[in-house]
């Protein structure tokens, strides 16, 4: 409905304009308006995924009250004919071209699957790191959407790898969790190779929150430990490297989605290393008797400087985006700092924090100016997101030991209230800017 009425509104200016004759939007609107009117195929999707989760919630309540009165060889018999009794019907609704039935009963094969894990392991008393059944789960959720091509399925997979890395890290030591990496590699390739966009978003949300529980792990929100610099520093390369990929991945045709994708996700997560970079308290207590992190830094530069590299060889040429070779002259000042940041001493940590504040603004201006180019308002949103939370944070941390008390609210009322009308007119120019772009290619 959002379409058409998008194109209701469209549709007069581009007959005016002479792209479009009279009779044939009369056809375009007609046909959207006939499209409509055979409903939206997801609302179908979501009412048969429902109904799996009902099937699924029964099937446990079921052997919940009657569990005790069950003989060993009933419950193995029930329990396995569930399981393959969904994946004989989805291989049935297939053939009879019902995909979305077939898709919502190989989802409830992966609800059964792991309901199957558990209630074995109590039928035969088996004790053992419970983490371990939720991995089973999780990599038969992948195996089954990766072999019939069903992103639900897919999805589920990656959601119950997430359980178990919190699981696995949360609950065990609070350790940092690295065979999670190796599952979300293997998972990855699917979902990169058959273009599912929602279960890149989850995966993408699923290495966010592996960082984060590494991130505490190591360093336990601790400013005095040397490693929440060290670890900082190399997730700003990593989502830098990811950031640089999706580059490669822009204009690519169906892959186009992926890119921009991916490239929120990773502007995100690299900004938000880079803001914390911005405090002189994390560059402050860094020691430099840590080798590991040394290597380990300079690899993940490596893969930067590797991707930039291939970016430039696929991009050069006359009609190469001046912004582009901003960038390049921007990314090495901060490679060139990091590097730096791990040699210098601690009493430099003011002029590094200084230069890393100037840096990070200059990264802000850059991804406005790649935002528009690529056409991804997320990036436009995401860098005055940023650009307004530092500016705040810049304010109370400066000026709050420099001015009177009423001052200094006032002065911060007045920042927040024209700032914020600046800042949304600036948006909204660029958001129009890009929409313009759309509008011109049509």
């Amino acid at each position: 409905m959002s379409f058409r009425k998008q194109l209701e509104q469209r549709l007069p200016h581009w007959v005016e304009q002479g792209w479009v004759s009279a009779d044939n939007a009369d056809h375009i609107l007609q046909d959207a308006a006939a499209g409509e009117r055979h409903g939206p195929r997801y609302l179908a999707l979501a009412f048969s995924l429902l109904g799996v989760i009902l099937i699924g919630s029964g099937v446990i309540t079921f052997f919940a009250a009657n569990w005790a009165a069950m003989p060993k060889l009933l419950k193995l018999g029930v329990l396995f004919s569930a399981l393959w009794g969904s994946y004989v019907l989805a291989g049935v609704f297939e053939r009879r071209q019902l995909p979305l039935l077939a898709t919502a009963m190989l989802l409830l094969g992966v609800i059964l699957f792991g309901s199957n894990i558990m209630l074995i392991a109590q039928i035969y008393h088996i004790s053992a790191h419970y983490p371990d059944g939720v991995l089973v789960w999780a990599l038969g959720g992948v195996l089954t959407g990766w072999l019939m091509r069903s992103q639900p399925a897919m999805v589920a997979g990656l959601g119950l790898g997430v359980l178990w890395t919190g699981l696995e890290s949360q609950g065990f030591g609070r350790e940092v969790h690295w065979p999670f990496l190796l599952f979300l590699a293997i998972s990855a390739w699917p979902v990169v190779q058959l273009r599912w966009r929602i279960a890149l978003h989850v995966a993408l949300a699923g290495l966010l929150l592996w960082s984060w529980f590494a991130f505490i792990a190591m360093s336990g929100w601790d400013y005095h430990d040397s490693a929440a610099l060290y670890l900082v520093q190399v997730y700003f390369l990593t989502y830098l490297a990811l950031f640089l990929a999706g580059m490669l991945l822009q204009g690519r045709g169906d892959a186009q989605a992926l890119a921009h994708t991916l490239q929120r996700y990773a502007a995100f997560a690299a900004l938000g290393c880079l803001y914390l970079l911005t405090f002189p308290d994390l560059l402050r207590h860094a020691r430099h008797d840590h080798l590991a992190w040394w290597l380990i830094t300079l690899v993940a530069l490596l893969l930067v400087v590797a991707l930039a590299a291939w970016h430039y060889r696929r991009t050069a040429g006359a009609m190469r985006p001046p912004f582009l070779n901003w960038g390049l002259g921007l990314l090495a000042a901060v490679l060139v700092l990091l590097l730096a940041n791990l040699a210098a001493e601690r009493h430099l940590a003011a002029l590094l924090a200084l230069l890393f504040n100037l840096l990070y603004f200059a990264g802000l201006l850059w991804l406005l100016q790649a935002a528009v180019h690529l056409e991804n308002r997320a990036l436009v949103n995401m860098a005055f997101f940023f650009f307004a939370i530092t500016l705040l944070a810049r304010y109370f941390d400066t000026f709050w030991s420099l001015m009177d008390r009423s001052l200094f609210f006032m002065g911060g009322g007045l920042l927040l209230l024209g700032g914020g009308y600046w800042l949304e007119r600036q948006r909204r120019r660029l958001t129009r800017q890009i929409a313009g772009q759309r509008e011109g290619r049509a």
